[in-house]
């Protein structure tokens, strides 16, 4: 009886969440190595030819940008790469967080490459249209925006996240002998599609469970609110999430850039086999100049965060991943337990091959469902078929 209640309960969250699951699945699968597609495709804008001496100073290159782009469009975030021979990517978007579709979302975004040691335009992209954003945008919100899409994909993940529990119930062998383990971890050869199609289902889902499970609820951390502040509640001991306060800046409608050149220039200094510096231009004028610093390579949970005064350049806060503690710092590691970036490559192409298999079983599930209710009508019309051959 429990296991018919979980059967109805498998079937129905499959077939109503399965092509989202299934879209948001492969769209992961190439997230995982964005970062890699990107540096192989894109290596014309992404990297510079020559690399001699120091980078110009951040407000000529941030002006070049500007520049490119024209003064309809604000720039509010950019990445500087402190290693030599890489572009600076300077980034101006806004978003409608109520607007249906993609293209509404979005009423801007462009992506303006510049080299930093001759100021040279490299690129002007509408990253709008860009591939690795589209499919960034398919993966979290089916590119119908943020609000209507990724609530869909929000509520697949949580139904997905109960198809996986669900599956471990009915994968459970119901008397643990030696056979029946057996089929429940290994496909059986010489059997016939049907077989194999529901063995590859049962036994691909139970290899992939814990890492499937990790995946689908850190995709519920970023879907829901409810989602983040419980898993950091339970990370601080049944205690309330802690916000890191953020300082106040000396009230500026502008960032006083020569202080600003001074604080960057330091911390290329200081940190100058960081992997990249992601900076925010933010648009309250108390708004203190927000800097990033990102360690390891294409890691976001390894960093140093500091916050400048917008118009003296001086130092106002300063923490790393190290003064984290509870929820803040599992918080902190959400994207790359998500996208399998934790521990590097090891970590990445476990999570490509899981984010594989999380987008086959919502096939080998359908064609499950599908076989079932063939042999239900081939039963039910066989009676019918004995009488009518008997009559002739």
């Amino acid at each position: 009886m429990v296991k018919k209640t979980f059967l109805l309960i498998h079937k129905w969250l499959g077939l109503v969440s399965g092509l989202v699951v299934f879209i948001v699945s492969i769209t992961g699968c190439i997230n995982v190595f964005s970062d890699e597609l990107k540096e192989f495709f894109y290596r014309d804008r992404l990297f510079t030819e020559k690399a001699e001496g120091k980078p110009l100073p951040f407000s000529f290159v941030l002006k070049q940008a500007r520049h490119a782009l024209g003064p309809e469009y604000r720039i509010s975030r950019c990445e500087i790469y402190p290693g030599a021979g890489r572009t600076w990517v300077f980034r101006a978007s806004s978003t409608n967080a109520n607007a249906f579709g993609h293209w509404n979302y979005y009423k801007y975004y462009f992506r303006v490459y510049v080299n930093p040691y001759s100021g040279k335009v490299v690129y002007v992209e509408d990253a709008r249209n860009e591939f690795f954003q589209l499919v960034i945008s398919m993966h979290m919100h089916l590119l119908l925006g943020a609000k209507a899409g990724g609530l869909i994909t929000g509520v697949s993940t949580l139904c997905f996240f109960v198809l996986l529990l669900s599956g471990l119930v009915l994968w459970w062998p119901k008397f643990w002998k030696r056979k029946l383990v057996r089929r429940a971890l290994l496909l059986k050869r010489g059997v016939g599609k049907k077989r194999l199609n529901y063995d590859i289902h049962n036994v691909g889902g139970f290899y992939i469970l814990i890492p499937a499970l990790l995946i689908s609820l850190t995709g519920l951390v970023f879907a829901f609110d409810w989602a983040d502040q419980s898993l950091q509640y339970i990370a601080n001991g049944g205690r309330k999430e802690h916000k890191r306060e953020i300082p106040v800046s000396s009230p500026n409608e502008s960032y006083h850039f020569p202080a600003v050149d001074r604080a960057i220039q330091n911390l290329l200094a200081v940190h100058s086999s960081a992997d990249v510096f992601s900076i925010r231009f933010r648009e309250k004028n108390t708004a203190p100049l927000d800097v990033q610093v990102r360690i390891a390579e294409k890691r976001t949970h390894e960093f140093k965060w500091y916050y400048f005064d917008r118009n003296a350049g001086e130092l106002l806060l300063k923490y790393g991943n190290e003064d984290l503690k509870g929820g803040e710092k599992l918080r902190s590691m959400n994207y790359d337990l998500h996208t399998g970036a934790f521990a590097g490559i090891s970590t990445k192409v476990l999570a490509f091959l899981v984010s594989l298999v999380c987008a086959s079983l919502p096939v080998t599930g359908f064609i499950i469902w599908y076989n079932k209710g063939a042999k239900k009508k081939k039963k039910a019309s066989s009676p019918y078929l004995k009488k009518l051959l008997q009559n002739h």
